[in-house]
């Protein structure tokens, strides 16, 4: 068991990637608290600002839209992060990295960690998808075909946990971990 009150963090901008219902907010957040970082969830920025769920935002405005803004506001944090030089835990939405603007800005300022679990486990996590804007229909054939584009993006990321055997005591270790050596 890591002692947390002797963690020195090597990466102080840390960005997590991954799938709808691999935990990117709730390990990100449980991360953040831990080292004492600020914490981000670019989803819930944007819920704030558009004051409507991403869901809402994609019935109304459309998936082409709905990416403009998570790039903007990408960009936007990015920027604020660098200036402040605050210490950072970003969650990103699972189709977030696809953007190639965004990959740049992400690899080039934060350490990228993609959280990488199994079909079967995400299938199981998100149910019937019905909050998930990419669910339309049955939600292990929609899941298989967006890991299956988003996987050769995932895969730039500097580090990768596969989270299929681990508990979450253990990834927030291997989380931990990496972000301190």
């Amino acid at each position: 068991m890591v002692n947390f009150n002797k963690i020195n963090p090597y990466y102080t901008k840390v960005t997590l990637i991954g799938m709808m219902g691999t935990g990117k907010s709730k390990f990100g957040r449980k991360i953040a608290n831990i080292l004492k970082f600020n914490f981000y969830d670019v989803d819930h920025i944007i819920e704030q600002e558009f004051k409507m769920t991403i869901k809402e935002l994609f019935q109304k405005h459309g998936e082409v839209f709905f990416r403009k803004i998570e790039e903007k506001t990408i960009r936007s944090l990015i920027l604020k992060i660098n200036k402040s030089k605050e210490k950072v835990i970003i969650s990103l939405g699972g189709g977030g990295f696809d953007s190639e603007e965004t990959r740049e800005l992400l690899l080039n300022y934060t350490n990228v960690i993609w959280l990488k679990t199994p079909v079967d486990v995400l299938v199981q996590r998100v149910g019937d998808g019905s909050k998930r804007p990419m669910i339309k229909g049955k939600t292990r054939d929609i899941i298989t075909q967006l890991l299956k584009v988003r996987t050769k993006y995932y895969s730039l990321s500097h580090n990768q946990i596969d989270t299929e055997k681990l508990n979450q005591n253990q990834v927030t270790e291997k989380l931990i971990n990496l972000i301190s050596h």
